[in-house]
């Protein structure tokens, strides 16, 4: 497929609610003037890399999703995780067991800040909110917005996806799609969202599969 087809047809999952996320829903929509910029990758270090940077350094871009259409079985998302760590951008910091899987949380470093990685995949044992059409993984890399008054805080320190700018949505907008985001993804999901949902897991691993 043409790279644009590939975004495209990823956008689709996120314009159809499949994240539980209604802001993604709104922003796939139209995502460059939410400056969320999609980009196919090789499992390829120095590719990654410089596409991190670009959109580091790119004023208008502040979040940004990497899609690998070449992940396909478990044994290339080992190989993309294993790259992700060689990388000077990435790291892995969370490895905590929940429910018979490795909930994996690499990070990117975005000046003092840490951003947390988000990641979809075509992969069954991932969480129903996960479950895309092509891998691939999400992040901030900008500071969020001054709003006046933010749903829920991040951690000091921490990009999160959520901090998106949402390009002046009214208040009554704002806490529709957010209470109906919190409905969503559990309807989702069938049970509360946890550990493996959430945004500061990047994926989910089942631990026959998960080795060092």
């Amino acid at each position: 497929m043409q790279e644009q087809a590939v975004i495209d047809v990823q956008l689709e999952f996120f314009k159809k609610g499949g994240a539980g996320c209604l802001f993604a829903a709104y922003a796939a929509r139209d995502p460059v003037k939410f400056g969320w910029r999609l980009s196919v990758s090789e499992i390829e270090k120095t590719q990654i890399e410089n596409l991190v940077q670009s959109a580091v350094s790119l004023e208008d871009v502040s979040t940004q999703s990497l899609i690998f259409p070449s992940v396909i079985k478990w044994d290339d998302l080992e190989n993309l995780l294993s790259v992700l760590k060689e990388t000077s951008i990435f790291s892995l910091e969370q490895k905590e067991e929940f429910c018979g899987t490795m909930c994996l949380g690499y990070r990117v470093q975005v000046g003092v800040w840490k951003s947390w990685v988000t990641g979809f995949g075509s992969f069954d044992f991932l969480p129903k909110t996960r479950q895309a059409v092509f891998t691939e993984i999400t992040f901030r890399v900008k500071l969020k917005p001054e709003y006046v008054k933010v749903m829920k805080e991040a951690p000091l320190g921490i990009l999160h996806l959520a901090d998106m700018d949402m390009q002046g949505m009214g208040e009554n907008k704002f806490k529709s799609l957010w209470y109906g985001s919190l409905d969503a993804a559990e309807k989702i999901i069938g049970h509360k969202p946890d550990l493996r949902s959430a945004a500061k897991t990047t994926f989910a691993v089942p631990l026959d599969l998960w080795k060092e």
